[in-house]
């Protein structure tokens, strides 16, 4: 798993496409700033045996990533371009809601 942070950027290249043979379907809500960006039908991917994951709309417009930092915290990142192959936008720190990544910014929700 590659994972590089520079500079308080990720650079992380994913895709819906990227992750098909190792992603599975399940429904996501990716909201941004009051924004939906994915609600539905989507492909999550884990990233890492810690839990991070990502989820691709399946239109590949909108991707977001959690970075497990420790037990119920998280780093997240998206594409915020749409169809950018990498997420280089910080969401900022998320704490863990049931099957959602949360804080004042953003959610980013699997099930």
């Amino acid at each position: 798993m590659l994972r590089f942070v520079c500079a308080g950027l990720l650079i992380f290249g994913t895709s819906a496409t990227a992750h098909a043979e190792t992603g599975r379907a399940a429904t996501c809500l990716l909201v941004v700033k009051g924004q939906e960006m994915i609600r539905g039908e989507c492909l999550f991917t884990p990233v890492d045996s810690d839990g991070s994951f990502t989820v691709s709309g399946y239109n590949g417009q909108f991707f977001a990533t959690v970075l497990i930092a420790s037990k119920g915290v998280a780093q997240g990142y998206w594409n915020e371009q749409p169809y950018a192959g990498h997420a280089h936008t910080p969401l900022g720190t998320l704490v863990r809601n049931d099957a959602c990544w949360v804080n004042d910014v953003a959610s980013v929700c699997a099930w």
